[in-house]
């Protein structure tokens, strides 16, 4: 309920603010009459510099059949704002028709930077990454597309909704199993449970967590480096699963890896000096090792590339950590790049973020209508029952109660 009440407090990003000659150009764009629609939105461009309007005559020019003119009036309204979402979606919609499934995907994932609560774009991520073959990507992208999807009756969304709920269950049926076999010892028998419900449902950390800690049991260190990366992709703050990889690695005496997850688990427990001090010392003595072999290191930069070309940002984004974690120079020279894959991955949270910020600072100075749309904005795209979703619905009913 409170979801519903929030969306209805958004300001529509897409609302036309170009009057008269904006309806009678959407008009005749409806009908079909793209030459004349185009005419009107270039008479516009007279008075305004609106991105809005390029995206709008490259979709009449893509009408026309004229891509490459489109693709530039595409590009051109991202050149005056490079936070058009529409702009992007298009741009990815234009590259999966042509087959170039990366290059959609990219664009998609940077239409989300700015209105991560576009359904279309997670639905068409929730696709290609399907194609792709990369099941716990394209689920994550469903789910999303079911939490914004306006419409949630039609038949694409219950179909979808239907397959994604009924996958939960019998993931979460087979997790519960194995928990129960692997209590009784059985590790055969849980070890099939879990993979089972990894199959219905990638998406599940106790899951990644649980088959990690199976193999590690075994010595099987390759295996449960495996899992535990998945489980560190959907928590990346949980501190057991870095400290996990972290003796992992050791275990494997892949000492650059081990190096950087001992990095990250000591920037956790900080604050506990004798799990901190342990874990510096493992670190001076490993650092070694490093130095006398400076491939170790390179390397990182390369499977970082590389991943970023194959659309896995999270490997990419934990390779190009990890790179500067072992040279922190390059800092300097990545860092940007962190922060914008880690953007593409995770855009809600800059955006709850900054909403927060304003939402507060409007409701200190008592302007609880202005106030509303930003803490409303937060309960669409915060999940519920976190700190920030309980924040911002206490600011929104104290604005809505002051301004009615």
């Amino acid at each position: 309920m409170a979801e519903l009440e929030a969306k209805a407090h958004i300001i529509n990003n897409n609302e036309d603010t170009q009057g008269d000659l904006a309806v009678v150009a959407k008009k005749l764009y409806d009908e079909g009459d793209y030459s004349q629609a185009l005419k009107i939105y270039t008479d516009m461009l007279l008075y305004t510099s609106d991105s809005d309007i390029y995206v709008k005559m490259g979709n009449c020019f893509e009408k026309m059949e004229k891509f490459q003119t489109a693709l530039e009036y595409w590009n051109k309204a991202i050149d005056i704002d490079p936070l058009n979402s529409n702009a992007f979606i298009n741009l990815g919609n234009y590259y999966y028709k042509k087959g170039n499934t990366d290059t959609a995907i990219g664009y998609w994932l940077a239409s989300l930077v700015s209105m991560p609560e576009e359904p279309t774009s997670n639905l068409n991520l929730a696709v290609a990454y399907t194609s792709k073959n990369m099941s716990l990507e394209a689920f994550i992208y469903y789910e999303k597309y079911l939490k914004y999807a306006q419409d949630k009756m039609n038949d694409k969304y219950l179909e979808i909704q239907k397959q994604v709920e009924r996958n939960k269950k019998l993931a979460n049926d087979y997790l519960k199993l194995g928990v129960q076999y692997q209590s009784a010892q059985d590790k055969l028998s849980a070890l099939k449970c879990y993979k089972r419900a990894s199959k219905y449902c990638p998406v599940f950390s106790k899951i990644h967590l649980n088959l990690g800690s199976l193999y590690y049991s075994d010595k099987n260190y390759q295996e449960a480096v495996k899992h535990w990366t998945k489980a560190h992709f959907l928590d990346p703050a949980y501190d057991k699963i870095i400290s996990n990889l972290a003796l992992s690695y050791d275990m494997l005496q892949q000492y650059d890896y081990a190096y950087c997850f001992y990095q990250r688990y000591g920037n956790l427990v900080i604050s506990n000096a004798n799990e901190y001090n342990k874990v510096i010392s493992r670190c001076h003595k490993i650092k070694p090792v490093l130095n006398a072999n400076p491939y170790l290191v390179s390397r990182h930069l390369d499977y970082a590339k590389e991943a970023f070309s194959n659309c896995n940002y999270f490997k990419a984004l934990n390779e190009f950590t990890n790179y500067v974690i072992l040279n922190p120079k390059e800092m300097e020279n990545y860092g940007d790049l962190i922060k914008k894959i880690d953007n593409y991955l995770n855009p809600e949270k800059n955006i709850i973020s900054s909403c927060m910020l304003k939402g507060k600072k409007l409701v200190d100075d008592r302007k609880f209508e202005e106030a509303t749309p930003y803490l409303a904005r937060i309960l669409v795209l915060a999940k519920n029952g976190s700190l920030e979703y309980n924040d911002a619905k206490r600011k929104l009913g104290v604005c809505l109660q002051r301004s009615s």
